[in-house]
Protein backbone atom coordinates (compact mmCIF):
# COMPACT_ATOMS: atom_id res chain seq x y z
CA UNK A 1 0.00 0.00 0.00
CA UNK A 2 2.90 2.34 0.81
CA UNK A 3 4.56 1.97 -2.65
CA UNK A 4 0.98 2.42 -4.26
CA UNK A 5 0.64 5.56 -2.27
CA UNK A 6 4.15 6.87 -3.23
CA UNK A 7 3.18 6.69 -6.96
CA UNK A 8 -0.18 8.22 -6.28
CA UNK A 9 1.70 11.24 -5.07
CA UNK A 10 4.10 10.91 -7.72
CA UNK A 11 1.41 10.80 -10.08
CA UNK A 12 -0.35 13.84 -8.45
CA UNK A 13 3.10 16.40 -8.55
CA UNK A 14 3.73 15.66 -12.57
CA UNK A 15 -0.27 16.85 -12.69
CA UNK A 16 0.59 19.80 -10.84
CA UNK A 17 3.68 20.97 -13.15
CA UNK A 18 1.23 20.19 -15.97
CA UNK A 19 -1.53 22.65 -14.79
CA UNK A 20 1.64 25.28 -13.79
CA UNK A 21 2.56 25.46 -16.91
CA UNK A 22 -0.58 25.46 -18.60
CA UNK A 23 -1.47 28.13 -15.93
CA UNK A 24 1.42 30.30 -17.24
CA UNK A 25 0.61 29.64 -21.11
CA UNK A 26 -2.92 30.77 -20.86
CA UNK A 27 -4.50 34.06 -20.52
CA UNK A 28 -4.58 35.58 -17.03
CA UNK A 29 -7.72 36.38 -15.64
CA UNK A 30 -8.50 39.33 -13.55
CA UNK A 31 -6.01 39.83 -10.66
CA UNK A 32 -4.29 37.11 -11.48
CA UNK A 33 -1.09 38.62 -12.78
CA UNK A 34 -1.25 41.25 -10.36
CA UNK A 35 0.83 40.44 -6.98
CA UNK A 36 -0.79 39.37 -3.52
CA UNK A 37 -0.85 39.82 -0.18
CA UNK A 38 2.14 37.80 0.01
CA UNK A 39 4.00 39.70 -3.23
CA UNK A 40 3.91 36.43 -5.33
CA UNK A 41 1.73 36.50 -8.70
CA UNK A 42 -0.37 33.36 -9.15
CA UNK A 43 2.22 31.64 -11.27
CA UNK A 44 5.09 32.13 -8.48
CA UNK A 45 2.97 30.43 -5.75
CA UNK A 46 2.68 27.67 -7.93
CA UNK A 47 6.13 26.96 -8.16
CA UNK A 48 6.59 27.95 -4.45
CA UNK A 49 3.42 25.20 -3.07
CA UNK A 50 5.01 22.57 -5.65
CA UNK A 51 8.67 22.46 -3.91
CA UNK A 52 6.81 22.38 -0.46
CA UNK A 53 4.19 19.91 -1.50
CA UNK A 54 7.85 17.54 -3.18
CA UNK A 55 9.00 17.55 0.07
CA UNK A 56 6.12 16.35 1.65
CA UNK A 57 6.52 13.17 -0.84
CA UNK A 58 10.21 13.39 -0.08
CA UNK A 59 9.64 12.61 4.29
CA UNK A 60 6.79 9.30 3.02
CA UNK A 61 9.87 8.11 0.81
CA UNK A 62 12.70 9.10 3.58
CA UNK A 63 10.62 8.07 6.92
CA UNK A 64 7.19 6.05 7.97
CA UNK A 65 4.21 8.11 8.21
CA UNK A 66 3.85 8.32 11.91
CA UNK A 67 7.13 9.85 12.08
CA UNK A 68 6.88 12.35 9.39
CA UNK A 69 3.39 13.60 10.35
CA UNK A 70 3.67 17.06 12.44
CA UNK A 71 6.60 18.01 9.74
CA UNK A 72 3.94 17.03 6.56
CA UNK A 73 1.17 18.83 8.92
CA UNK A 74 3.90 22.14 9.20
CA UNK A 75 4.67 22.20 5.15
CA UNK A 76 0.73 21.94 4.74
CA UNK A 77 -0.10 24.93 7.15
CA UNK A 78 2.94 26.40 4.93
CA UNK A 79 1.45 26.25 1.37
CA UNK A 80 -1.80 27.61 2.85
CA UNK A 81 -0.10 30.40 4.61
CA UNK A 82 2.23 31.40 2.24
CA UNK A 83 0.56 30.37 -0.93
CA UNK A 84 -2.94 31.23 -0.94
CA UNK A 85 -3.38 31.40 -4.78
CA UNK A 86 -1.68 28.06 -5.51
CA UNK A 87 -3.50 25.14 -7.06
CA UNK A 88 -2.03 23.00 -4.58
CA UNK A 89 -3.39 25.32 -1.62
CA UNK A 90 -6.96 23.25 -1.70
CA UNK A 91 -5.70 20.11 -1.78
CA UNK A 92 -3.60 20.91 1.13
CA UNK A 93 -6.92 21.53 3.32
CA UNK A 94 -7.94 18.60 2.54
CA UNK A 95 -4.83 16.40 3.33
CA UNK A 96 -4.67 18.24 6.96
CA UNK A 97 -7.83 17.05 7.68
CA UNK A 98 -7.33 13.76 6.96
CA UNK A 99 -4.04 13.77 8.92
CA UNK A 100 -6.37 15.40 11.71
CA UNK A 101 -8.91 12.15 11.12
CA UNK A 102 -6.80 9.25 10.66
CA UNK A 103 -3.15 10.74 11.93
CA UNK A 104 -4.08 12.01 15.60
CA UNK A 105 -5.20 8.78 17.92
CA UNK A 106 -7.55 9.64 18.81
CA UNK A 107 -9.24 11.65 15.90
CA UNK A 108 -8.59 15.81 16.45
CA UNK A 109 -12.32 16.41 15.37
CA UNK A 110 -12.16 20.09 16.48
CA UNK A 111 -9.11 20.85 14.13
CA UNK A 112 -10.28 19.06 11.40
CA UNK A 113 -13.79 21.27 11.42
CA UNK A 114 -12.25 23.84 12.31
CA UNK A 115 -9.85 23.62 9.24
CA UNK A 116 -12.49 23.04 7.28
CA UNK A 117 -14.78 25.96 8.19
CA UNK A 118 -11.30 28.08 7.56
CA UNK A 119 -11.06 26.14 4.12
CA UNK A 120 -15.07 27.01 3.31
CA UNK A 121 -14.95 30.72 4.08
CA UNK A 122 -11.73 31.05 1.87
CA UNK A 123 -12.39 28.65 -1.18
CA UNK A 124 -16.55 27.48 -1.30
CA UNK A 125 -16.73 26.62 -4.64
CA UNK A 126 -13.76 24.22 -4.04
CA UNK A 127 -13.39 21.12 -6.45
CA UNK A 128 -12.27 19.54 -3.11
CA UNK A 129 -15.21 20.67 -0.86
CA UNK A 130 -17.20 17.01 -1.07
CA UNK A 131 -13.84 14.93 -0.37
CA UNK A 132 -13.07 16.84 2.70
CA UNK A 133 -16.60 17.12 3.87
CA UNK A 134 -16.89 13.03 3.11
CA UNK A 135 -14.02 12.31 4.88
CA UNK A 136 -15.20 14.16 8.09
CA UNK A 137 -18.56 12.89 7.83
CA UNK A 138 -16.93 9.45 7.02
CA UNK A 139 -15.01 9.76 10.28
CA UNK A 140 -18.12 10.80 12.81
CA UNK A 141 -19.76 7.27 11.53
CA UNK A 142 -16.91 5.26 11.51
CA UNK A 143 -16.60 6.27 15.03
CA UNK A 144 -20.17 6.78 16.50
CA UNK A 145 -19.96 10.14 16.80
CA UNK A 146 -23.38 10.57 16.57
CA UNK A 147 -24.12 14.60 17.67
CA UNK A 148 -21.11 15.54 15.90
CA UNK A 149 -22.66 13.62 12.79
CA UNK A 150 -26.00 15.08 13.14
CA UNK A 151 -24.51 18.55 13.65
CA UNK A 152 -22.62 18.82 10.56
CA UNK A 153 -25.52 17.39 8.46
CA UNK A 154 -28.10 19.73 9.64
CA UNK A 155 -27.16 22.57 7.30
CA UNK A 156 -27.92 20.18 4.61
CA UNK A 157 -31.04 19.66 6.10
CA UNK A 158 -32.33 22.76 7.05
CA UNK A 159 -31.77 23.94 3.53
CA UNK A 160 -33.71 21.28 2.41
CA UNK A 161 -36.33 22.32 4.88
CA UNK A 162 -36.04 25.84 3.29
CA UNK A 163 -35.71 24.86 -0.15
CA UNK A 164 -37.10 21.91 -0.99
CA UNK A 165 -33.58 20.68 -2.56
CA UNK A 166 -31.46 18.20 -1.49
CA UNK A 167 -27.97 18.14 -3.23
CA UNK A 168 -27.30 14.33 -2.38
CA UNK A 169 -28.63 11.60 -0.48
CA UNK A 170 -25.76 11.15 1.90
CA UNK A 171 -26.11 14.16 3.33
CA UNK A 172 -29.88 13.37 4.98
CA UNK A 173 -29.32 9.35 5.10
CA UNK A 174 -26.14 9.98 7.44
CA UNK A 175 -28.18 12.65 9.49
CA UNK A 176 -31.15 10.05 10.08
CA UNK A 177 -28.70 7.26 11.09
CA UNK A 178 -27.22 9.89 13.59
CA UNK A 179 -30.55 10.49 14.78
CA UNK A 180 -31.81 7.24 15.35
CA UNK A 181 -28.38 5.79 17.47
CA UNK A 182 -29.39 9.26 19.50
CA UNK A 183 -32.39 7.44 19.96
CA UNK A 184 -34.78 9.83 17.77
CA UNK A 185 -36.32 7.15 15.79
CA UNK A 186 -39.36 8.93 14.56
CA UNK A 187 -37.16 12.02 12.99
CA UNK A 188 -34.63 9.36 11.57
CA UNK A 189 -37.95 7.70 9.86
CA UNK A 190 -38.88 11.32 8.26
CA UNK A 191 -35.24 11.20 7.12
CA UNK A 192 -35.13 7.71 5.15
CA UNK A 193 -38.38 8.17 3.80
CA UNK A 194 -36.95 11.63 2.23
CA UNK A 195 -34.24 9.90 1.03
CA UNK A 196 -35.98 6.86 -0.56
CA UNK A 197 -38.43 9.76 -2.36
CA UNK A 198 -35.71 11.62 -3.85
CA UNK A 199 -33.50 9.35 -4.50
CA UNK A 200 -35.24 5.70 -5.42
CA UNK A 201 -32.31 4.07 -7.03
CA UNK A 202 -29.36 5.61 -5.22
CA UNK A 203 -27.27 3.50 -2.26
CA UNK A 204 -28.63 5.90 0.04
CA UNK A 205 -31.97 4.89 -1.17
CA UNK A 206 -31.65 1.23 -1.08
CA UNK A 207 -30.22 1.12 2.67
CA UNK A 208 -33.21 3.38 4.04
CA UNK A 209 -35.37 0.92 2.63
CA UNK A 210 -33.46 -1.77 5.17
CA UNK A 211 -33.08 0.63 8.29
CA UNK A 212 -36.77 1.12 7.85
CA UNK A 213 -37.68 -2.36 7.60
CA UNK A 214 -35.73 -2.98 10.60
CA UNK A 215 -37.37 -0.52 12.54
CA UNK A 216 -40.82 -1.84 11.61
CA UNK A 217 -40.04 -5.64 12.74
CA UNK A 218 -38.32 -3.77 15.86
CA UNK A 219 -41.75 -1.88 16.33
CA UNK A 220 -43.82 -5.46 15.92
CA UNK A 221 -41.70 -7.34 18.34
CA UNK A 222 -42.07 -4.61 20.96
CA UNK A 223 -46.34 -5.07 20.19
CA UNK A 224 -46.02 -9.05 20.42
CA UNK A 225 -44.25 -8.35 24.11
Amino acid sequence: MGKIRYFLLFLLLLYSLALISCRSAATKTEGEGEKGTTGLSAEEQDKGALVLFQQVFDLLQDSDRKAAVPKMEALYREIITRYPKAALTQESYWRLVLIYLKDYDPPAYGKAEATYEEFISRYPQSQFRREVENDITNAYYRNGQWESLMKFCTPAVKRYIEKGKLDRPLDMFLYAEAKKNLGDTAEAVKGYKIVIALFPNSREGSMAKLRLAAIEKENKDKTIK
